[in-house]
């Protein structure tokens, strides 16, 4: 079997809240939307426009990818999630932990 599914782009929980607000002013949403959409509201932290503002700010450090930009903009982590995370995703080293932190530091200060 053959899994054909295609890449677009990695959406924050704000972005989620966002679109699934504006579609169930449209029409009602499926239970798999409306769990979806009640995470989304639970634990997006951030404004939408906080949230691509720190979004753009992450990917302008290096070698930081969308899909780990995206994952700091949802969590908004401490240090010892942030280690977690670059265990996970090398990308972050030990250079680019202190700028995330005081990003994401600037952006908790601001909710």
């Amino acid at each position: 079997m053959q899994n054909n599914a295609t890449y677009v782009e990695d959406v924050s929980l704000t972005e989620i809240k966002k679109v699934l607000s504006e579609k169930s002013k449209e029409k009602e949403l499926n239970y798999e939307q409306k769990m979806a959409y009640e995470h989304a509201k639970q634990f997006a932290k951030l404004t939408i426009a906080k949230a691509e503002k720190l979004k753009k700010e992450l990917l302008e450090i290096e070698d930081i990818t969308d899909e780990v930009a995206t994952k700091i903009v949802d969590i908004l982590p401490n240090q010892i999630e942030l280690d977690l995370i670059s265990k996970k995703n090398k990308c972050i080293n030990d250079d680019n932990k202190q700028k995330i932190l005081d990003l994401v530091s600037k952006y908790k200060k601001e909710e």
